[in-house]
C-alpha cells in the first residue's frame, strides 16, 4: 500500500528541490492502490504541482474524501475540478457546508469551504454526504463523526468543535492505517474508534495532522505515551502537529515517529 503526502506546512526532504514542490498551510494525501485523495490542501497550487511532479494526474483519483470543512484542507477542490477532464465522487460529512470559524491575533475569520454545491454539480461531481462510517472501498472507511468516548478532542483555537472531522481508516495486512486531516477528534478518539469500525487488532499507522499546536505539553506527553502503549510501526504527524509537537513524538517513539513533508512517499 502506497501512500503519498501532497500537501503539508513544510517541505522536508532535499529532493523536493530537484522536484520543485511547494508546501502551504494545509493537507492532502493520497492513496494509489485505491486512487483516494483525502484532502485538498488550500489553494490549489501545491496540490496540482506536487501532484504533477509525483507523476499523479489531475484524472487519476476516483475519490475525494474530506476530513472535514476547514478551508485548508477543501480549498484545492475547485482547481483540482477544472483541472480534470472527468467526474470525480466526493465523500464528506453531512455538515460540509455549515459555517466555520476560527480565532487568530485579528479577530475571527470564516474558514468554511469555498464552493457551492450547485458549482460541484455543474462540474459533474457526485456528492455522497455521511454522519456515521461511510465504506468507501474494499477495506476502507470514512470513518463519519468520531465519538469522544475514549479522550479530549483537539479543538485548538477553531471557534466550532469541529462534529465533521472524519479519519480515513484502512485495514491493512499489519494492522489498522489511519489518516487524519487535522486530527479534531483527538488521537485516542482516533484511533480506537478506527480499531472498532474496521475490526483491526492493531494499530499500524497513524498519519496526517494531530492538532498538536496550542496544546499544553502535559497533554502531547500524554498522546505521546499512548501512542507509545498501542505500539504502532508508524506515525507522521503532519500539518497541525507542529514542528514541537513532531519533536516530541520522535523522542516518544524513536524509529517510529518521523516526519511528514510534501512529497513523502511512504510505502506500507
Amino acid at each position: 500500500m502506497r501512500v503519498a503526502v501532497l500537501v503539508d506546512n513544510y517541505l522536508t526532504n532535499p529532493t523536493t528541490l530537484r522536484l520543485r514542490l511547494l508546501a502551504e498551510w494545509g493537507f492532502a494525501a493520497y492513496l494509489y492502490d485505491y486512487r483516494i485523495l483525502y484532502d485538498t490542501g488550500l489553494s490549489g497550487k501545491a496540490l496540482l504541482n506536487n501532484m504533477q511532479a509525483l507523476g499523479i494526474g489531475p484524472d487519476e483519483p476516483e475519490i475525494l474524501v474530506f476530513s472535514h470543512r476547514h478551508i485548508d484542507h477543501t480549498g484545492g477542490l475547485k482547481a483540482l475540478l477544472n483541472a480534470r477532464s472527468r467526474p470525480l465522487t466526493i465523500i464528506a460529512h453531512e455538515n460540509l457546508f455549515a459555517k466555520a470559524y476560527a480565532k487568530d491575533d485579528m479577530g475571527e475569520v470564516e474558514i468554511g469551504v469555498d464552493f457551492t454545491k450547485d458549482f460541484l454539480e455543474s462540474r459533474g461531481a457526485k456528492l455522497i454526504l455521511v454522519k456515521g462510517p461511510y465504506k468507501v472501498a474494499e477495506g476502507v472507511w470514512a470513518s463519519g463523526e468520531i465519538p469522544r468516548r475514549w479522550g479530549p478532542s483537539h479543538t485548538g483555537a477553531v471557534a466550532d468543535p469541529v462534529p465533521d472531522d472524519m479519519a480515513l481508516y484502512v485495514k491493512h495486512p499489519r494492522g489498522l492505517v489511519a489518516l487524519t486531516g487535522c486530527g479534531h477528534a483527538g488521537v485516542e478518539n482516533i484511533v480506537e474508534y478506527g480499531l472498532e469500525v474496521t475490526g483491526a487488532e492493531r494499530l499500524y499507522a497513524i498519519i496526517g495532522g494531530l492538532h498538536f499546536m496550542g496544546l499544553p505539553e502535559a497533554r502531547i506527553r500524554e498522546v505521546a505515551e499512548y501512542l507509545k502503549k498501542r505500539s504502532p510501526g508508524l506515525v507522521v504527524g503532519t500539518h497541525c502537529t507542529g514542528i514541537s509537537g513532531i519533536a516530541a513524538l520522535q523522542a516518544a517513539l524513536p524509529g517510529v515517529a518521523r516526519q511528514g513533508g510534501a512529497g513523502l512517499v511512504l510505502d506500507l
